[in-house]
């Protein structure tokens, strides 16, 4: 990968041009800096790999009412442990840098953060004027029997088209989001999505995006997203 400046390329992380967020003038941000991942933040992805997995194995664990009282009490030790650690670490400074703001939704984002214990298996590709995505939901994620939650077809569209409408340039704030249910979405099957940007009309920004069983549509959505001052957005993250 070539290191290359990439201050007036849009971040993909939803919150606009780099030079506009950070106010950039001659500073030069490499793209290796963006893409770096730091030692705390691949102890972090170990951390929450481990947290998924106890939460599979809970779903369908035939551990007897002690041992599972025994999992609790230990939970709770580990718990009180991390919040002890909490209170004694201070605020880190790599809160407030541009590399930072760029991970952010990299590694929390509670559908693609690979340090959220709780994010979806959803998986990201940003190609040439949007996102293809692939995901495979266990039954912890089962709405009616053997498919999907509607819940979270809409919410993985709106992760990707969010994405996808950062290559407008702009930084943009879900408006609405229209999603029409074609046919059952099946679980643990491989699903494909396709969100791509549509146009750029003043401040709104249209995407449409598809889902995929197969050769199956399951699902079809459209996003409309309003531009905002990326100033304003990074507040936002930062209050």
């Amino acid at each position: 990968m070539n290191d290359k400046p990439i201050v007036d390329t849009p971040n993909v992380f939803g919150v606009g041009a780099l030079r506009d967020v950070l106010n950039l003038e001659d500073a030069i941000l490499l793209e290796s800096d963006l893409r770096a991942v730091t030692p705390a933040q691949h102890a972090a992805r170990d951390t929450a790999t481990a947290v998924r997995r106890l939460i599979r194995e809970l779903e369908s664990t035939p551990a007897s009412i002690d041992e599972l009282a025994e999992l609790t009490n230990e939970i709770n030790r580990l718990v009180e442990v991390l919040a002890q650690s909490g209170q004694d670490s201070p605020v880190s400074s790599e809160k407030t840098s541009a590399a930072y703001q760029a991970h952010r939704l990299r590694e929390r984002s509670p559908f693609i953060g690979r340090a959220n214990p709780v994010a979806l298996p959803l998986v990201v590709e940003f190609v040439e004027g949007g996102i293809d995505a692939i995901a495979n939901f266990s039954t912890l994620y089962e709405g009616p029997p053997g498919c999907l939650h509607g819940g979270y077809i809409a919410g993985i569209f709106d992760e990707v088209l969010g994405a996808a409408q950062t290559y407008s340039g702009h930084a943009g704030m879900t408006g609405r989001l229209t999603v029409h249910y074609r046919s059952p979405t099946p679980l643990n099957t491989d699903l494909h999505l396709r969100a791509r940007l549509e146009s750029v009309s003043g401040r709104k920004i249209l995407c449409k995006g598809t889902l995929h069983a197969g050769d199956v549509l399951c699902a079809e959505a459209e996003g409309l997203f309003v531009a905002v001052d990326p100033k304003k957005l990074l507040g936002f993250v930062e209050g």
